[in-house]
């Protein structure tokens, strides 16, 4: 209600603002301000329409038709092609289909080259060119190509909820209130992981099983170890970019033994994946796979052989004598690689004016090859200290060998004359040399003819004592 003004006058704002409140009628049609001035005016005084737009109707609202040009649609039809292709993309979807959205799409932006933008483009690079240095690619960007390049493929994951898990970390199920409920454990990681693991284990050891028949078995643990240890397998999963696919909601510092152990799982859960989505050909798929990674590795296993398992014996010959010791002893704790046992010996000579001398070392997994090795390698630096332990030893078996033979020469002088002078007192002067032949050999079976008398007479003595006992 208005409010009552002196001198009987009324309230003209009141008036005013109920004018201005009052709603719009919805069949009142709205025309544009710009359509009704003196050029758009007929002679009637009436607007005048412009373009196609349809007469309007009073009670009606009608919008004028628009026209794309061929540019425009052009570019609407590359973006849905982009929004098709990003939806089709699936393990299962028809890879012709794909193919022919990918190969028009190609075609129409090429057109772009032709248009009159991209003429303007060209144009203004060749008058003004930029001149600023381009924002170069990070280098652990250019590292993880590198890196992919000289990798296998990865095989696919054919199960999409598997696929999903491989990449799913259990913190994105926790929520504030029971971290126990609500949570599907068949999507996350961790139970891939700790099939995956076992998977890794048994391709590695079939590999080298297969592969070095003649490797010892502590050296073939040694070797799968170093094949399936969390370094190797985060190179690969980093290579791979597996961590970069990870949806988690945990805060890891990318230095840290954990991070590490999550990029190495994220690998082993993603065999896991293309062994349990294949149940025919996963498994072998997976070895294939393997195989290819682990080929330079395999490659780079040198099976340890021992040169010469006869170096001890050659070395003491070389240089020992009576009197002269050749002693092996350790020269630093036994250690452990990769789970394998390993000892360090030394070589050392006594004798030939040296006490304790050094002469090799070597290493072996028990003391036994150690010792192998230290001969070993004592033989092949034939150092100053063994050639002259060598040369003394050659002197003074020469000296020894001289002086056997002198003395066996002596031995034989000295019985020969003892045979001449024997033969000489026996045999007579006027003899001849026949029947003095005859003579010796004669003297020389009476000792054998006695001796088998005696050995008649003691068989005799011993039946009759045996009668006798009877």
């Amino acid at each position: 209600m208005s409010s009552q003004k002196r001198g009987g006058a009324f309230n003209h704002y009141a008036d005013r603002n109920q004018h201005f409140n009052k709603k719009q009628r919805s069949n009142q049609p709205a025309f544009n301000s710009g359509a009704y001035d003196d050029r758009g005016r007929n002679g009637q005084g009436k607007p005048q329409q412009r373009g196609n737009a349809v007469p309007q109707q009073r009670g009606q609202v009608t919008f004028p038709q628009t026209v794309l040009s061929a540019d425009e649609m052009r570019t609407g039809l590359v973006a849905l092609l982009d929004r098709f292709e990003a939806a089709e993309t699936s393990p299962d979807a028809d890879k012709d289909i794909l193919y022919h959205t990918c190969e028009l799409r190609r075609l129409l932006c090429a057109r772009n080259e032709k248009s009159v933008s991209a003429q303007a483009k060209r144009d203004l690079d060749e008058k003004r060119p930029d001149k600023m240095v381009n924002v170069t690619i990070p280098d652990y960007i250019y590292r993880k190509v590198d890196e992919a390049q000289t990798l296998p493929p990865l095989p696919p994951i054919l199960e999409p909820h598997l696929h999903e898990a491989v990449f799913t970390h259990k913190s994105v199920h926790e929520t504030n209130a029971n971290v126990h409920q609500g949570i599907d454990f068949g999507l996350d990681y961790e139970r891939l992981e700790f099939l995956g693991d076992a998977y890794i284990e048994l391709l590695a050891s079939r590999a080298l099983y297969n592969r070095f028949p003649q490797v010892e078995v502590p050296q073939l643990c040694s070797w799968r170890e170093r094949l399936v240890e969390n370094l190797a397998l985060g190179k690969f999963s980093e290579a791979y970019g597996l961590p970069d696919r990870l949806k988690h909601k945990s805060h890891w510092d990318k230095d840290t033994k954990a991070w590490k152990k999550v990029v190495a799982d994220l690998f082993e859960a993603y065999i896991a994946g293309i062994v349990l989505s294949d149940p025919q050909n996963g498994f072998g798929v997976a070895e294939r796979f393997l195989d290819q990674l682990w080929a330079p590795q395999l490659l780079g296993f040198k099976e340890r052989i021992i040169e010469n398992p006869m170096a001890r014996d050659e070395l003491q010959k070389l240089c020992m004598t009576a009197g002269i010791k050749l002693g092996y002893r350790e020269e630093k704790p036994m250690t452990y690689d990769h789970g394998v046992q390993r000892y360090y010996l030394g070589v050392y000579l006594t004798g030939w004016g040296y006490e304790q001398e050094w002469l090799g070392s070597g290493e072996g997994q028990n003391k036994a090859q150690a010792c192998i090795a230290a001969a070993t390698d004592a033989i092949k630096r034939n150092s100053v200290v063994l050639q002259n332990a060598t040369k003394q030893k050659k002197v003074l078996v020469e000296a020894k060998t001289r002086e056997r033979e002198e003395k066996a020469k002596l031995e034989a002088a000295e019985s020969g004359q003892g045979e001449e002078r024997v033969i000489s007192a026996d045999v007579k002067p006027d003899e001849p040399e026949e029947i003095a032949t005859k003579k010796r050999k004669s003297d020389s079976a009476e000792p054998s003819s006695e001796k088998s008398k005696k050995h008649k007479k003691d068989k005799k003595e011993k039946k009759e004592k045996k009668d006798k006992d009877r």
